[in-house]
């Protein structure tokens, strides 16, 4: 399947009708849209993901849920997403066409002649607030539904399922955030990625479904008293639920109104340059600026590391208690391999001392009275207690823990990644943050300097004014960080009440009829489990080798000749739905830890996951990337350029700008690209020129 045309009418900063020709052949597979910051890049993607999913886009991305959260709803989202000039000119609707080729479609009896192509359009009217959703037979230009489901369903089913359209439409910073996801969450990310790939999540859904089937046929039959406890449960639940949806949608609005701070504030900073230069001063005070907002950006970027410290942290504090735990377990284990030994040696003395005196053969003629037998007994017992029960190996323990090997293991596990991590997160991240924050402390010094130094009222004013503008977002970012707090502490909350929900189910008795139908439910569960399970370890194997072989391509550490770095990738996949692991080996054969990873290696990592997880899509999908190469280094960024993008998909659409593929660079991968644009503006609207930058065509 490949998207052939994109058309954009009065849509964001798009004036009038833009299309886009986005037709590419086996050779050169690349849609390159070149574009500086603020120009449109991003809306350009919305503008696919709206046009296909409407009011579920949400569902797709975060930014756009974060972005409906900060207009309150997607109504009012869509109302403000027409174009200024047209809406002076007095249009009143916007729209997005997508003409589809290369698709299976299914037989509509509507439509008797062999579909080619196929045009979706969706259009807002933002006086009615209205949506209508099209969908055309390119050839005829008849409409294929009438039922606006059967229209989402047919998207769903035969252009992009919704479920796997966020591997379909992302910016590389995506890649970062994933990069940074701790160990569950990586493996939970894993198995939901390749389930929407290969259409495991209907059965995932099913088996959730039937899940809940069985759970309301034993609510049935519970007592008046449990089912009000299954009730207060369920309340909770979604008490809760609303709570986290407030929560986030506060910090949208918080985060909209820091942007517009920001704005305000780089506006001061310029009025305050602009009549600093009649000062006599020998300082640069836009280079110190510049610098102040890099630096704010590495300190941004040091405390969401922290973030990423967040389950190791109450973990570090412990390590100490969790080292004595592990040293009670070893020496726990030991006890009872001694014990297990003395209990056997114990038997084979007192078998020894019966075969010996009361089994033949005898001495004839014996005169050994009982008496001598229990002196002999007593003294056989002592000696092969002394020779073979080591009893000094048995250590006294006031108590025992109950665990199991699982939860043994994972308390080693634990103990070995808060070292890890104690050694290049804790030492490192507290180090650099120091010392970005003494800099920064350093520079604001000298500006407040500067600025002193002016007796411009004008400028003091500014300034005022740009102080009052960083009090109030700093303000807002302790808001958000408490009720992201407070978000955390609800999830898990609704984790703990949806385990006190199963322990009371666990309590009901159910009656003859219900506990057929559970019976029954649990047959299907059991299948649908073992099929699931079945396409993932299938796929297993062949996932482990695209993944390593992706990353010997994009890894500059793996293609050198004593390459000891990564050697093997293994992918395993757990029981009862908690995800699939991935474990990195060396040439020794140790595991290598995700943590150690340096922030370009982890992208490049999950790069290579997310390409090796795309070749096992049951179709081909096209693939649109805004900001494709994040924060990597050049060499990196060559290898992505040459051998990530050229075969990632059939039809790769990149939105770039000039500092990330450079003229130099567009020149490395020309060969590869089909069609090149550039996004141009006059201050308000955006529209498209023919070729990348420095050689469009006028």
């Amino acid at each position: 399947m490949k998207f052939k045309e994109i058309s954009i009418n009065n849509f964001r900063q798009y004036h009038g009708n833009v299309i886009i020709d986005l037709e590419t052949n086996a050779d050169k597979n690349i849609v390159l849209i070149g574009g500086r910051n603020g120009y449109g890049k991003t809306n350009l993607l919305l503008s696919i993901v709206w046009c296909l999913f409407g009011d579920k886009i949400s569902q797709v991305d975060d930014n756009f849920k974060r972005e409906i959260q900060k207009e309150k709803n997607y109504s009012l989202f869509m109302k403000q997403s027409i174009n200024w000039s047209a809406h002076k000119e007095n249009e009143n609707t916007f729209s997005t066409s997508l003409v589809i080729s290369e698709i299976e479609l299914p037989e509509i009896k509507s439509i008797s002649t062999k579909i080619d192509s196929i045009i979706i359009k969706r259009e807002f009217n933002v006086l009615s607030m209205e949506e209508k959703l099209s969908i055309i037979d390119k050839q005829t230009t008849k409409e294929l539904f009438d039922d606006e489901i059967d229209k989402v369903n047919f998207i769903n089913d035969y252009i992009i399922p919704l479920d796997a359209a966020k591997f379909v439409f992302f910016d590389a910073e995506k890649i970062a955030e994933i990069a940074n996801l701790s160990i569950k969450e990586e493996g939970s990310f894993l198995n939901d990625a390749l389930g929407k790939i290969l259409g495991l999540d209907i059965y995932e859904s099913l088996i959730e479904d039937l899940n809940d089937f069985a759970n309301n046929l034993k609510k049935e039959g519970a007592s008046k008293n449990i089912q009000e406890q299954l009730i207060d449960r369920e309340k909770a639940i979604k008490i809760a639920k609303n709570e986290i949806e407030q929560f986030e949608e506060e910090n949208a609005e918080k985060q909209k109104e820091i942007d517009d701070l920001k704005k305000e504030i780089r506006i001061f900073q310029n009025l305050i340059s602009e009549h600093s230069k009649q000062g006599n001063s020998t300082f640069d005070r836009q280079g110190i600026i510049e610098n102040i907002s890099s630096l704010k950006e590495k300190e941004k970027e040091l405390e969401e590391r922290f973030g990423e410290l967040s389950e190791i942290i109450p973990l570090a504090m412990l390590t100490g208690k969790l080292e004595e735990i592990h040293e009670h377990i070893e020496i726990q284990d030991k006890n009872e391999i001694s014990i297990k030994s003395l209990n056997e040696n114990s038997k084979k003395i007192e078998n020894f001392i019966e075969r010996l005196f009361n089994q033949p053969p005898e001495p004839t003629n014996s005169s050994m009275t009982l008496k001598d037998k229990m002196f002999y007994y007593e003294k056989a017992q002592s000696l092969g207690s002394e020779l073979f029960a080591k009893k000094n190996e048995v250590k006294d323990l006031s108590f025992e823990h109950d665990l199991n090997n699982s939860e043994k293991k994972l308390i080693e596990d634990t103990i070995n990644l808060v070292n890890i991590q104690s050694k290049d997160l804790f030492e490192t991240t507290i180090e650099e943050y120091n010392s970005v924050k003494i800099e920064l402390n350093g520079l604001n010094n000298t500006l407040n300097k500067i600025d002193a130094d002016l007796e411009d009222e004008l400028i003091l004013e500014y300034s005022s004014k740009k102080e009052n503008s960083e009090r109030r977002i700093a303000d807002f970012h302790e808001t958000i960080g408490g009720n992201k707090g407070t978000i955390i502490k609800l999830q898990k909350d609704i984790s703990r009440l949806n385990q006190q929900y199963q322990a009371l189910l666990k309590k009901v008795e159910i009656n003859q009829q219900n506990r057929l139908k559970i019976n029954k439910s649990n047959e299907y569960l059991h299948v649908l489990k073992a099929f699931v399970h079945e396409q993932k370890e299938f796929k297993k194997e062949s996932l482990s080798k695209n993944i390593l072989a992706e990353m010997q391509k994009l890894m500059h550490k793996l293609n050198t000749s004593d390459n000891n770095f990564i050697t093997d990738v293994k992918v395993t996949i757990l029981a009862e739905g908690n995800g699939m692991k991935i474990t990195l080996y060396n040439s020794q054969d140790t595991e290598v830890k995700k943590e150690i990873l340096s922030q370009g290696e982890k992208q490049l990592y999950i790069s290579s996951l997310i390409k090796a997880i795309l070749k096992e899509s049951v179709q081909s999908l096209p693939i649109f990337i805004d900001t494709p190469l994040g924060r990597l280094d050049d060499e990196h960024i060559k290898n992505i350029l040459l051998y990530f993008y050229p075969d990632l998909s059939e039809q790769v659409v990149i939105l770039s700008t000039n500092n990330e593929i450079t003229p130099k660079r567009y020149k490395d991968i020309s060969t590869n690209v089909s069609k090149a644009y550039l996004l141009v503006n006059d201050g308000e609207n955006t529209n498209l020129k023919k070729g990348y930058f420095q050689g469009y065509e006028n």
